[in-house]
């Protein structure tokens, strides 16, 4: 049955602008002091949160961003249940890794990926095997979210991204560890202080991919700044927003949350890779 969906139309960027000024690097000290200045006065434009799926459509047709409303993804948000009670039995005993291109004070990374493999085949990241039992756990308590994630993947319109996801296999035996994403980064707010990113892309992203992310947890209300395109979309808990963050610079607004951010498996010269995060995002 078709859901009903709103679109916000942003008719001074295209799609293709984005992909013509992407860089293998972080660029935001490019940006232009006048952006800055608009938006600490608040003249960025806000995409509030709605009862129904948000399109962000481009001048060009292009789709870059697409927010799903936590009671479509589940009625009694069972899927951010799963994660909060992960991070009441585990949040105090986790590493203090601190993530300093993104400003996160607590981040774990689990993934299958050939980042750091010679021999370029995927394999369990680092975290993961330190953590073991509490990230064996996270997953046990997580897989709602997996599963929910890539039911409500945007496929109506962005079908090819969504193969170029799912398409390329693992070892025999082994399975994604994020439904249609190979790994997940968990960022945890600590020490009474929110969970906020600094402005960043996660360039080493799947150039033709897309990344999901969902706050949970105590949860003031927050955004997400896409600086690009001078927008802050309004998040709740338990929202997913699927969004391209490999083009679009972005960060987050203060917020009290612990959050959940997972990125898109990918390929680059060295192979099968992966990213993602819980908190507002990433990993470089």
């Amino acid at each position: 049955m078709p859901i009903d969906e709103y679109i916000e139309h942003f008719h001074n960027i295209t799609y293709g602008m984005l992909r013509r000024k992407y860089e293998p690097r972080q660029n935001s000290h490019k940006m232009p002091k006048w952006m800055k200045s608009n938006h600490e006065s608040g003249k960025f434009r806000r995409i509030k949160s709605r009862d129904q799926p948000t399109i962000i459509r481009l001048a060009d047709g292009g789709i870059v961003g697409y927010r799903l409303p936590a009671r479509l993804v589940d009625s009694g948000l069972q899927h951010a249940h799963g994660l909060e009670k992960w991070v009441e039995e585990f949040g105090e005993s986790l590493p203090r890794k601190i993530d300093t291109c993104r400003g996160v004070q607590c981040v774990r990374h689990y993934a299958r990926w050939v980042k750091y493999d010679q021999d370029f085949k995927p394999r369990l990241s680092q975290d993961y095997l330190d953590d073991g039992e509490m990230a064996r756990k996270f997953f046990e308590c997580s897989q709602l979210l997996w599963n929910r994630t890539t039911e409500w993947f945007p496929k109506h319109y962005l079908e090819r991204v969504f193969q170029d996801l799912t398409q390329y296999p693992l070892n025999d035996g082994e399975n994604r560890l994020c439904g249609a994403w190979t790994g997940c980064a968990v960022n945890v707010a600590v020490d009474n202080r929110p969970v906020q990113t600094q402005v960043h892309r996660d360039v080493q992203g799947f150039i033709n991919g897309m990344s999901c992310l969902c706050p949970f947890s105590i949860f003031s209300a927050g955004g997400m700044v896409l600086w690009e395109l001078r927008a802050m979309v309004k998040l709740n808990r338990g929202d997913l927003f699927f969004f391209m963050d490999h083009l679009i610079n972005h960060s987050t607004e203060k917020a009290w949350a612990r959050v959940i951010q997972w990125l898109h498996s990918w390929i680059n010269a060295r192979g099968f890779g992966c990213r993602g995060n819980m908190g507002l995002k990433t990993l470089v």
